[in-house]
Formats: C-alpha cells, structure tokens, sequence
C-alpha cells in the first residue's frame, strides 16, 4: 500500500475510533449512577469541599490516618471548577438556570470519560499496526463494553490507574518502552499503589526492550519525581496552619495494608467465584472470548502452519519467501498481544486470594479484557478463514465465516447495550430524587418548599443549614454534587447497619488537617454519626420489605416531594434484572418507590390549623 493511502487509512481510523469510544464515553458520563458509595464519600465529597467548602470526610481522610491522595483530589478539583465556569457561562448566555453542582459533575465525569476515550482510541491504533483485525475488533468491544463505560467515567483511583494501563499498554506496542514506565509510576503513586501488579508486564517488557540499567533509571527519576508532588500535597493538605509534618498517603495505605496486616476484612470479604461473576456482568460474552484467547491464538498458529506446510509440499508456496521466517514474524505478533494482556490473569489471581473483593479494584484490567476479547474474535476468524480457504473452492463457506463473526459482534454489542440500559435505568433513582430539592429562598413551594423553611430562609440567609436524612439508604448517596446549593446537609439515621459513615469536614478545626471525633478505622459506630429524627426536614427512603415505617415513627407529617422506582434485585428474575430487554423487563421486574419525602409542617411551633390560621 502507497504510503500516502496508509496514511489516509490510519487517519481515518483514529477519527472514526475516536468518535465512537468517545460516544461510548460521553452517554455513560451523562447517567448520574454513582455504583460505589466509596466514590461517592472517598472521592466525590473531598473534591466538594475543595471546591465548595462543604463535603463529608471519610476516617480514611482524617489526617491521622491520611491514606487518600490529595493529589488525586487536588488535580480533580480543576476539572471541577473548570465544568462549574463552563456551567455558569452557559447558563448566563442561554438565559436559564440550573445546579451549578450537578454541572460540575456531569462536566467532571464528561471529562473523565473523554480522557479515557482518547487513551483507548490511542491503544486500538497501537493493536492495529500490531495486528490490524484485532485493532479493528478491539474498537467495536470498546466502544460498546458496558464495563469499561462505567469504569471510564468514575472518579476512582482504580479507574485512574486504568487510563494510565491503556497508555502503557500502548507505549509498549511501539516499542516506547520509557513512556510505559512513566505511566507505570504515575498509576501507583497518583493512583492506586496496588495497581503496581498490572504493571509488572509492561516493566518486565521494558527490561527486555532496552535493558535493566535504562528501565531503573527511568522508573526512579520518575518515581522519585513523582513521590516529591505527591508528598508535598499531601503533606499540606494534612498539616495544621502553622505547622508541617511530612505526609505520604502512598506509604500510608500500603503500610495500612501489608505492614499492620489492614484491616480490609472488617468491610467484608467475597468468595473466589466474585470477580468472575462480575466480569461476566459487565462483559458478557467478551469476558468468554477473553478467556480463551490462548487457545484461540493456538488455533490460529496451528492453521497456518498447517496451510503453510500443504504449500510447501504442493510446491505452490512463492520461491521467494522463506516458510520458517513467515511464520515466527506470526507467531510472535501473537505473542506480543497475548504477553500485553497479561495484566488481565495476574491482577485477577491476586486480588482473588485477597479476602476483602471490591469490584472497582479490577477497573484497571478493563482494558485487557478487551483486547483479549478482540485477540480471541479475530485468531478464531483468521483460523477459520485460513481453514475454510483452503479446503474449499466455493467462496460460500468464507462468507460463512464473515457472517458468524459479524453475527458474534452484534450479539456482544447488543448484550453491553442492554446491560449498559439496565445499569441506567434500574439505578438511577437515588441521584434523581436529588433534583427535587428545591433552591432555597423567601417565596414558599406548595409541596418541596414548605412556608416555614421560607421563613426560617428569610429570617438567616446563607447560614441556614437544611438536613436531608437517610438510613439504611445511606450507601447510595450519590454525592454532595446532587444538591442544589451549599445550605444542604447529608445527615444519617441510626439503623442496624454497623458501618463507619463520615462526617462533615471541620473548617474551623482545620478541615482537612482535622479528624473529627468519631472517625476510626475499626468498622465502629460512634454517636457524632448520627442526628435525632426532630433535627430532619428531608427524609430519603426505599420501600423495601421494611416499607416506610421509618418516617412514620419519626413523628410529624412527611408528604412526598418525588419518588421514582428502583429495582428489586431479590424479587427480579436473573435475565431482566441483567439486561433492560424492552417490554420484557417492564412485565418480569419488580420495583419499589425510592422517595424523597419533606416534613409539611415543623412539629414544635404550627400545626395546619395554625398556618391556615396565618394565611
């Protein structure tokens, strides 16, 4: 092919990549699903309080524990602040007006996903000149992987890490073995320090690429780079005003967890059989081709050899062509996009014999599943190909072939689609019910602004403080970014639930420098958790099987504000509670009515006699 065209072929393929991954990535930051409440209090409340001076404080982020990396937070509350300007600027020109904190989210999230789709767009270039139908397999798996369209747009190390995997995995495809080591390090020390077991691969590629010398230097000159930042973020943010201590949450978390032993267990431990499950959640039938990439690769090998060998013997093969080079240039191209992948088994090994499974710490190997995918969807097609070809004169058989792989594509598209669909539309009703609460001001509502708040609003302003409560629920709160102004306040019930919720970050005692009493690292309740029922005036609750007995006992008078539905997993048969199927999952599904509720009226001062009385 004449250089020119090559050049046109690929630039057309980084274009038309890019636009359907970024597609990809832009519809799963527009859904408002925060999956994991250690997003939600870890990390999108931190950056809240960077930005807005309010936000809870998880006991990991008690600077007497320090274990979260304020160099994340630091390097998100721009994007943050970035999305909240483009907000107003919008709002201010089309004339209308919205939340500036869900803007700021949704433009956070916006972000996040456009990063990733530009590093997987990056990645599949790197597989195409590599092997070309795997390149080309591997964007419609990425494009379409429910999975990775999650993971893209969540605000987690693990999702972090992910993005810097696909560079390095990329970098090492061409050869830019010090571009892979830099990512490496930038994974471990601004992300995650156990995302370290992916990136074994890439450091092992790179001792064999340019040498042990090059690669140490490379890895230490960044490394040490790398931890001055971090170190200095962390340590300011740590350090009361007036005075400095030198923070690493980086050492931290890994003495946390190796040197004491941790404590991870006391949040929970899975089975063996939990990260294969959620792989084949989020994969479906890619998470099964992925798997058997090997074999695939071996079918592929065998075939073309065999075919290689029949030409030989018939003495059709071109004179020209040495057999034995043709074919180690082949195997070895397999053997580069297999040895690449490895991250995917070795990370799922580890964190199996770890007790304590959290889906989000697989997110790293999201890529590789897909590139396994593709490698096992495109050595299956070659091998059949080859096959077919050469034992067959009619061309049917081979457009068999072509049918059933395109076939196989559509299946596994149209499995991420409705998984993806599922994950929308069964999840969001915590984060939507947030968009009913109403801007504080003087002029009452008739039902989500009751004329006594109106009142109280008129009498302090901005220091009026507003709670909206949640018990049991409290996991799915989607963040602080969900309400409409700074007045509101998460507050948390008791329940029978033992688990260590946050607090309110303490400016006055020196914010993040300060641990509020009651943090701990031991899984216990502590009472600074929780408010009395009187101290409520938003209620949040899900009619489970204990229905909504909780506002009733709570005293007063709680008229709904919106309610939307949520699914019952328990009650909800397998298939429909997986996939959204339209018109099935509707009639099988069971829902119940997530709500946000007000207190009509305040229990001490009115009843409604005494406000009609006032009107």
């Amino acid at each position: 092919m004449p250089a020119r065209a090559m050049r046109r072929q690929h630039t057309f393929h980084r274009r038309a990549l890019a636009v359907l991954v970024i597609a990809r990535a832009l519809v799963a930051a527009h859904n408002v699903v925060v999956l994991d409440c250690d997003e939600a209090y870890n990390y999108w409340e931190p950056l809240h309080y960077l930005w807005r001076g309010v936000g809870l404080q998880t006991w990991e982020h008690g600077a007497a524990y320090a274990l979260r990396s304020y160099a994340y937070a630091l390097a998100h509350a721009g994007l943050a602040r970035a999305g909240a300007g483009v907000g107003r600027a919008l709002a201010w020109g089309l004339g209308v007006k919205w939340s500036v904190g869900r803007v700021a989210f949704t433009t956070t999230r916006v972000s996040l996903a456009t990063i990733h789709a530009v590093l997987e767009a990056d990645l599949c270039v790197a597989v195409y000149d590599t092997h070309k139908l795997t390149g080309t397999v591997l964007m419609v798996v990425l494009a379409s992987a429910s999975g990775s369209a999650m993971a893209a747009s969540a605000l987690l190390p693990s999702s972090f890490a992910m993005a810097c995997a696909t560079k390095a995995c990329a970098a090492t495809l061409r050869g830019k073995h010090r571009v892979a080591c830099v990512a490496c390090v930038i994974a471990v020390v601004f992300g995650w320090p156990f995302s370290g077991v992916a990136m074994v691969p890439f450091g092992l590629y790179s001792i064999y690429g340019i040498g042990v010398v090059a690669t140490v230097k490379c890895v230490a000159a960044c490394a040490t780079l790398a931890m001055s930042v971090s170190v200095a973020c962390d340590s300011y943010m740590y350090s009361m005003p007036g005075s400095f201590r030198i923070v690493s949450s980086v050492v931290n978390l890994v003495r946390y967890n190796l040197a004491s032993g941790g404590k991870s267990e006391l949040y929970g431990v899975e089975g063996a059989e939990y990260y294969v499950k959620n792989l084949a959640l989020n994969f479906q039938l890619a998470f099964a081709l992925a798997c058997s990439a090997p074999f695939a690769v071996a079918v592929a090998v065998a075939t073309k050899a065999f075919v290689l060998r029949s030409l030989a013997r018939s003495g059709k093969a071109p004179k020209n062509i040495k057999l034995t080079t043709v074919m180690e240039k082949y195997r070895n191209t397999w053997r580069t996009l297999l040895f690449v992948c490895t991250p995917f088994p070795l990370v799922v090994a580890f964190f199996t014999a770890i007790p304590h499974k959290e889906e989000r710490f697989l997110y790293m190997i999201y890529p590789f599943v897909c590139l396994s995918a593709a490698i096992a969807t495109a050595a299956f097609a070659e091998g059949a190909l080859r096959i077919t070809r050469h034992a067959f004169k009619s061309r049917v058989p081979t457009f068999g072939v072509v049918f059933g792989v395109v076939l196989g594509l559509f299946v596994m598209v149209a499995l991420s689609v409705f998984r993806t669909a599922a994950t929308l539309k069964y999840y969001s009703a915590p984060a939507t019910i947030y968009n009913a609460l109403p801007v504080p001001s003087a002029t009452p509502d008739t039902v989500a602004w009751p004329w006594y708040l109106a009142n109280e609003y008129m009498e302090k302003g901005d220091d009026m403080t507003i709670n909206v409560c949640v018990g049991d629920e409290w996991y799915r709160f989607p963040s602080s970014f969900h309400f409409p102004t700074t007045h509101y306040r998460l507050r948390f019930l008791k329940t029978k639930q033992v688990v260590p919720l946050p607090l309110q970050f303490d400016t006055a005692r020196g914010g993040t420098a300060y641990t509020p009493v009651g943090l701990n690292d031991n899984n216990e309740q502590h009472e600074n958790f929780f408010v009395h029922p009187e101290e409520c005036v938003y209620l949040v609750e899900a009619a489970f099987e204990r229905g909504n007995a909780r506002a009733k006992a709570m005293g007063g008078e709680w008229i709904d504000v919106r309610s939307e539905k949520f699914i019952h997993a328990r009650l909800s048969p397998m298939l429909s509670r997986v996939f959204y199927i339209p018109g099935y999952s509707e009639k099988h599904n069971k829902y119940v009515d997530y709500t946000l509720k007000v207190l009509a009226y305040p229990r001490d001062t009115f009843t409604k006699t005494d406000q009609d009385a006032t009107l």
